[in-house]
């Protein structure tokens, strides 16, 4: 079988500058590919009876091979909506969007992630998914110290660990507060699992776990390299759970984040369609930017 290289890709992002997106230019550049920085806001959409077409600053988005999805950036619900039918608009229309559409609504709603990752059964902590403060509370009471998530988000914002006897007796003001906060209008209430002070991140590339390593520190609950954790090495086999993850939420890349209990059990928490690897490449031997470009480059 004849493998052939892509030639045009399309870079969807909010932030071309960042150095990933850097990083991913030079390196799919230096396989000959062309390279187009997509600004969501400022692609245009144009319908009629005869036609659908999409454009930026002029360039026809239909003649790329694929679209990286790198953010969705917006969290404005206009800005989303107009962003994911648009993405679905190239879809339908022959462009490659990676991931796909299907798979990123999926993995930006934290309840149907779960869904999907307690049906390939693996291990995840026991939890409750509801829009009553009611239950919300009475969840709190009975599992404290326990994890609240916002229904929606990434990075780690909203996710609070209850662990202060005054947050437990106030528990009502305080979901009141943190759904105001973050209006997010569900309430994720998980177990917490206690551990040994790190939890871990693959990076799983078409099936394959490219890299991993243990975020450790950080501020609050979570160990996230944008919220202070610091990148070191793992040395703990998380393939078999990675993989299954990412296949579960069908995504070609993922990050998925695992943590063990005290007692070494490990257990699936999330998977995230857009991962950045900053802090995967500080403990990875080789270009995780190339790699990336040398994969998603073949037809």
């Amino acid at each position: 079988m004849t493998t052939q290289r892509i030639s045009k890709i399309g870079f969807f992002s909010s932030d071309p500058w960042s150095r990933r997106v850097q990083n991913l230019d030079d390196a799919f550049r230096r396989l000959g590919v062309d390279v187009l920085h997509v600004l969501p806001w400022k692609v245009l959409r144009w319908g009629s009876t005869e036609s659908h077409e999409i454009s930026y600053e002029g360039k026809d988005l239909t003649e790329l091979d694929v679209m990286f999805v790198l953010d969705l950036g917006g969290n404005d619900i206009g800005a989303f909506f107009n962003r994911v039918g648009l993405l679905s608009a190239l879809t339908e229309l022959g462009v490659n969007v990676i991931n796909s559409v299907s798979s990123i609504l999926l993995m930006r709603n934290k309840a149907e992630t779960m869904r999907k990752l307690i049906s390939a059964r693996l291990p995840v902590p026991r939890s409750l998914i509801t829009e009553s403060i009611e239950d919300a509370a009475e969840f709190v009471r009975q599992n404290f110290p326990c994890v609240l998530k916002p229904i929606t988000g990434f990075g780690g914002a909203g996710v609070q660990l209850i662990h202060r006897e005054f947050d437990r007796s106030n528990i009502y003001d305080y979901l009141k507060f943190h759904s105001q906060l973050f209006g997010k209008g569900a309430f994720i209430l998980q177990e917490f699992v206690k551990s040994p002070g790190y939890d871990i991140r693959a990076f799983v590339l078409d099936g394959e776990v490219i890299s991993s390593m243990k975020r450790v520190g950080g501020e609050g609950i979570t160990n996230n390299i944008h919220a202070g954790g610091v990148p070191e090495k793992n040395d703990i086999d998380v393939t078999e759970l990675a993989v299954r993850s990412a296949k579960s939420v069908k995504g070609r890349i993922v990050g998925v984040d695992i943590i063990p209990d005290q007692n070494g059990v490990l257990w699936v928490l999330e998977a995230n369609a857009t991962p950045g690897w900053a802090g995967l490449q500080q403990v990875t031997d080789f270009d995780i930017s190339q790699h990336i470009a040398d994969v998603l480059s073949r037809k």
